[in-house]
């Protein structure tokens, strides 16, 4: 049986803040940084981060996968997390990678962490981008999960979304941040993976994104998989396709 890879705990630094998250080594020249999404943490629904960290390894590409503040392990409470921070969590695991010696660096977004990736690397940038479902305007994607959003981003202090306290300053910060418009800066080689049984705003979020995107950019849908990639069929698919276009292209 062949040894498995190191899977070294690391920490480092974000606004004052200890940010925790997992180091898959292998050869130690290219990283991939995975970002997950909104209520999620590093190791993401069905270990979906986890399987795709021990992947990029097993084929030479060294993986950190981390809890955005207030997720996971990391510092802080979900209740006082911000679009924001987690821009500021995702350039601070650039630094760190950068500071850890790597060349070639690409950040691997699912959902909220692939609008996150699109809006911190215009003024961040690293040598490729790969989102998997990726929330394609904070408004509408909001909205489609609570009705009447504005009502309650206006009226209430704070909203419990599925067992989740989400704080007004998290509404009034999200609402500044236009991915779309984001995304039109990105000059670095890009890959948008959807999965067509997701939720309606994410489809077509993934269309609008042919109409803004420079080039170089791919596109691949994946019939039938849900937002989370439930089925291990389409985990394995859109983390095997993901690896090869990194290969090429980191």
């Amino acid at each position: 049986m062949q040894k498995p890879l190191p899977e070294l705990p690391v920490t480092f630094t974000s606004q004052g803040h200890q940010i925790v998250g997992m180091h898959h080594k292998s050869r130690g020249e290219r990283l991939v940084i995975l970002c997950h999404g909104f209520t999620g943490s590093k190791t993401e629904a069905r270990r979906l981060f986890v399987e795709a960290g021990r992947a990029f390894a097993a084929e030479g590409l060294d993986a950190l996968r981390f809890d955005f503040y207030g997720s996971g392990d990391s510092a802080g409470e979900f209740c006082d997390s911000l679009i924001s921070l987690y821009i500021a969590n995702l350039r601070d695991a650039i630094a760190w990678a950068r500071g850890s010696g790597f060349a070639r660096i690409a950040v691997v977004g699912h959902s909220m962490g692939g609008a996150t990736a699109i809006l911190t690397l215009p003024e961040t940038p690293v040598d490729a981008l790969v989102t998997w479902s990726a929330v394609p305007d904070m408004h509408k994607t909001f909205e489609s999960y609570i009705s009447n959003l504005d009502e309650v981003a206006r009226q209430a202090d704070e909203y419990v979304h599925e067992g989740w306290v989400i704080k007004r300053t998290f509404w009034e910060d999200a609402m500044t941040h236009d991915v779309l418009a984001a995304l039109g800066h990105l000059t670095i080689p890009k890959l948008f993976i959807q999965g067509m049984a997701d939720a309606p705003v994410f489809i077509q979020g993934f269309e609008s994104f042919r109409d803004v995107v420079q080039p170089p950019a791919d596109f691949m849908e994946i019939p039938a998989a849900s937002h989370t990639y439930t089925l291990p069929a389409h985990r394995h698919q859109a983390i095997r396709q993901s690896l090869i276009w990194l290969k090429r292209t980191l």
